[in-house]
């Protein structure tokens, strides 16, 4: 796709200001021309670092040996942001190696795992995810509340701030307005000299529900508050959907304006269409709709309203023959090469089964704040004699794979583990995480270092537990409602349950209504939603107002 900037995207492109806050709906374009701006940015640095070794050379003095000028994109969702820039290749090529992404999270932990050695962060450093944390036996680490504090106590020290100031002349922030103070906070000390670009659009601000601290209006009078802070709107048209049929659907929704004609005009053109589940889950209305998209060369993005319900579809799907990508389970993913790395070990090296390792995997994907019965069975497996049996049949095979090395059985015992603990249940993850671990196994002929292997698997695991690692991208992607922000797709399809909680708001329902417009404004051409008999009540006026379509 080519970018052809309007006015106004112009203006930020060219912008010098020290802040410049970017705000615009869904599909205006901001991350796309905060990447266009990123390389204007560059292109002028590099003209002035030429210009300063020449005028060194002229002047028949040693010049400075100043590092290339290189951009930080800090987001909620790295792999978000890194479709788009995907797509907008064109745009900063040839310096996309110049332009860091990173999560929050994840940028913390690359200072922490840069610097914290040398002031008071002793390796070897691991992150513990919560399901870690909740499982018996956690190891020494830094949970995710302690990445943000941790990596401020080291910008604190003139060494490492130095270092970021002289690395970033311009940081962008996605979705500025959905920061907490931590996060703002932490945000403020990255090379505080460098430029900012901050991009926003307080109707799209949904977390403010369930994280603390978020005040999208707040922020945003915070920024433009900074000396030389300056604002641009950009205009309303969404290049996501050029005919802006499904934009002012959604707007109309957003505002619960249920009487408005574009609401009309989205369902009677089947831009929009309202499917009432025909089982209990609605899994097999989510199948057909996700399979009629696909044969038509569509992508699709699938939203459940919470991870169980995520983990159960993507299962659904994984039946069905969908091949499929869950996004926003990074600790499960990394949990489970966590669990791949254990397995090698104890295959290779003498020591216990991992049961622990299992443990925490098969609690990461089942949520909650416990520890689910499987994981319990399987932390002492004594009382579950199949169970048992299962666990001393895996260990002797590891082992036999073992002695002699046959690295290829190996691969395959590993990765296949999960199957035979006699759980079903969020194996998609699991599999995601086994093509990492057979690429760490199999690239790896002649002398096997176990130590190697495990310290490769554990650094993907850190970096996907950071949000800096996502599997495989695939054409049709399932994620929690929360995780819609930065994606888009040909085709989406939103899967309502019965009995879903929205917190305890009423109407106008101000955060469930943002929510309803995020979700329908990520669809390039179809918005399907698949409903219960009785939906909850920020949803009802939708589906009644389409109720041809159901």
């Amino acid at each position: 796709m080519t970018y052809e900037p309007n006015d106004e995207q112009e203006d930020v492109i060219n912008s010098v200001d020290p802040v410049l806050v970017v705000a615009g709906g869904a599909g205006t374009g901001k991350t796309t021309t905060a990447i266009a701006a990123a390389r204007t940015y560059l292109e002028a640095a590099d003209k002035q670092l030429r210009s300063t070794r020449a005028a060194a050379e002229r002047a028949c003095v040693r010049a400075p040996l100043l590092a290339h000028q290189r951009v930080l994109f800090l987001s909620f969702s790295r792999t978000a942001v890194a479709q788009i820039i995907d797509r907008a290749g064109d745009v900063i090529r040839p310096y996309g190696p110049r332009l860091e992404v990173a999560t929050f999270h994840g940028f913390a932990w690359r200072i922490i795992t840069s610097f914290g050695a040398h002031y008071g962060f002793p390796p070897p450093l691991t992150v513990l995810s919560s399901a870690s944390v909740r499982v018996p036996g956690a190891p020494n680490g830094l949970t995710y509340p302690q990445l943000l504090p941790g990596a401020r106590k080291l910008l604190s020290i003139p060494q490492v701030s130095d270092h970021y100031a002289g690395r970033y002349g311009l940081v962008i922030c996605d979705e500025f307005q959905d920061t907490d103070g931590d996060e703002w906070q932490f945000f403020q000390l990255i090379a505080p000299r460098a430029r900012r670009i901050l991009l926003g659009d307080v109707n799209q601000s949904i977390y403010g529900g369930f994280k603390p601290g978020v005040d999208p209006l707040k922020r945003i009078a915070s920024a433009l508050a900074i000396p030389g802070a300056r604002k641009i709107d950009l205009p309303p048209a969404s290049h996501r959907d050029p005919t802006g049929v499904l934009p002012a659907a959604a707007e109309a929704a957003r505002l619960r304006r249920f009487a408005d004609p574009a609401l009309r005009v989205a369902a009677d053109s089947g831009r929009l269409t309202i499917t009432q589940m025909t089982d209990d889950r609605g899994h097999g209305k989510v199948v057909d709709l996700a399979r009629r998209a696909r044969r038509q060369g569509h992508s699709v993005n699938i939203f459940t309203h919470t991870n169980v319900a995520t983990t159960q579809l993507s299962d659904a799907l994984t039946v069905a023959g969908l091949k499929h990508e869950q996004v926003g389970f990074g600790e499960a993913y990394g949990e489970a090469l966590a669990a791949h790395s254990a397995l090698v070990r104890y295959a290779i090296d003498d020591g216990m089964f991992p049961l622990r390792e299992l443990a925490v995997y098969i609690t990461a994907t089942q949520g909650g704040k416990g520890i689910p019965p499987l994981a319990q069975q399987v932390l002492d497996p004594r009382g579950n004699p199949v169970l048992e049996r299962a666990i001393a049949q895996l260990a002797t095979d590891l082992r036999d794979a073992a002695t002699p090395l046959d690295l290829g059985r190996l691969a395959d015992t590993v990765t296949g583990a999960y199957a035979r603990v006699g759980t079903f249940r969020g194996q998609e993850t699991w599999t995601q995480a086994a093509q990492r671990t057979r690429n760490a196994l199999l690239g790896r002929r002649g002398e096997v270092s176990p130590t190697a292997i495990v310290e490769d698997l554990g650094r993907l695991r850190d970096e996907s537990l950071v949000g800096n690692l996502a599997g495989r991208r695939r054409p049709i992607q399932v994620m929690n409602l929360h995780q819609t922000k930065g994606r888009e797709a040909d085709t989406t399809i939103l899967l309502l349950g019965t009995d879903e909680f929205y917190g305890r708001e009423t109407e106008p329902y101000p955060d469930g209504s943002r929510l309803l417009y995020v979700v329908m404004t990520r669809a390039r051409r179809q918005s399907h939603l698949v409903v219960p008999a009785v939906a909850h009540p920020l949803w009802r006026p939708l589906i009644n107002v389409c109720r041809t379509n159901i």
